[in-house]
């Protein structure tokens, strides 16, 4: 298992930095010069998140993996020394009549491809949708897998106990979700479903689970397209810069997710437990516009409403336009794109069409007609000093 035996500096001792980190510079001050520099770089960034944030993927080599198929999809049944964890992966196919054959691209959703409807309406779940679209569709529903509260249980916390210590298992469940995916890959890549094409897998996610499809993403570079919708503080909106009463022309901006939300005991438990003694976000290491650089050369699509003040989209904003630097430096400046709506925290059509769309165009080559992924409303970002 990896942990924190590393060297790295108590959050304490962090130096404090109010300006946006530098993606092209190493701890150690060398500057990224050529892709095998950003390569090593990466791994680096990517160590930091793990290290300060989110802990890191369990060492798998004692596993015993056994997968079920049934009439709702793949059960997933691990073992570990005396321990078991079982969870269920729900997958639905496209339609005798879609016009599109296999195998099929996979779009795996943390959560239900749901959003929330008003006055106690039923929400609409897309997932029938993408199925007609000639997507296959994984539903990881996190509470099998890693509870959304501070007890974590679940199928992973089963077989790796959650232990806050740096020589033990101190993670939070946006990494044991991670986990849980890529045993569904896993599957895949055994061809368990031959109608699946696993080369061409998107993961998403709305709100925390937004979150958390990040981090898959982070973590499985098998994932070749990752939508984080309406992510907010721990996704894709920076830490450091925050917009809260700025006037718009559909409004002023309230409050959003500070750093101390993340911390509380509602959330702490999405972390590891270091993550909690950062009192300043400008001791972090990092932000999150290099959380969005792990993903490149990979398709990135950022969604949400220029309405959600909570999520701190305009931050978001600031994380997609210093990710897309990243892009362009690989030569995948197009790989990277943006769609926000007009509206608050939700997952509408508008965001289901979009997602789709960016899939199709990423994963199947067919261009997109409505959208072209790099406009929004709000004036072009410029780091300070630049």
């Amino acid at each position: 298992m990896s942990n924190r035996l590393t060297h790295y500096p108590s959050p304490t001792d962090l130096p404090l930095a109010k300006e946006l980190p530098d993606p092209f510079v190493f701890q150690d001050g060398r500057r990224v010069k050529t892709p095998a520099d950003w390569e090593e770089r990466s791994r680096e960034l990517q160590d930091l998140f793990h290290y300060y944030m989110y802990g890191y993927m369990p060492d798998t080599a004692g596993e015993q993996v056994r997968y079920e198929k049934t009439e709702q999809g793949l059960r997933v049944d691990v073992t570990r020394g005396d321990a078991r964890g079982s969870f269920m992966a729900r997958i639905s196919f496209p339609p005798a009549d879609c016009d599109i054959t296999g195998p099929y691209p996979v779009i795996f959703t943390i959560g239900s491809l749901e959003g929330w409807q008003p006055d106690g309406q039923a929400a609409t779940n897309h997932a029938e949708q993408a199925n007609q679209r000639g997507y296959a569709v994984v539903t990881l529903l996190p509470q099998e897998i890693a509870s959304d509260d501070a007890e974590r249980t679940g199928a992973f916390f089963t077989l790796y106990p959650y232990a806050p210590a740096p020589d033990q298992n101190d993670v939070g469940i946006f990494i044991a979700l991670g986990w849980a995916a890529g045993k569904v890959l896993d599957a895949f890549e055994q061809q368990l479903y031959p109608g699946i094409d696993v080369s061409r897998a998107a993961v998403t996610g709305f709100s925390r689970w937004g979150k958390s499809s990040l981090v898959a993403g982070m973590t499985d570079k098998r994932f070749a397209l990752v939508n984080p919708h309406a992510s907010g503080a721990g996704g894709m909106a920076s830490f450091r810069y925050s917009f809260e009463g700025k006037a718009y022309p559909w409004g002023i901006a309230g409050r959003s997710e500070p750093l101390e939300a993340l911390q509380s005991e509602g959330e702490a438990h999405w972390f590891n437990s270091l993550f909690r003694q950062f009192s300043d976000p400008a001791a972090l290491p990092f932000d999150q516009h290099e959380l969005a650089a792990l993903i490149a050369p990979r398709a990135l699509l950022l969604t949400c409403g220029y309405s959600d003040d909570w999520i701190n989209p305009e931050g978001m904003y600031v994380s997609y336009a210093e990710a897309e630097k990243v892009y362009r430096f690989l030569g995948a400046e197009d790989q990277i794109g943006i769609a926000y709506r007009q509206g608050g925290h939700n997952r509408t059509q508008e965001d289901i069409d979009h997602l789709l769309d960016y899939c199709d165009w990423r994963l199947r080559g067919v261009p997109p007609v409505y959208s072209d992924y790099k406009s929004c409303l709000y004036e072009p970002w410029e780091r300070r000093g630049e």
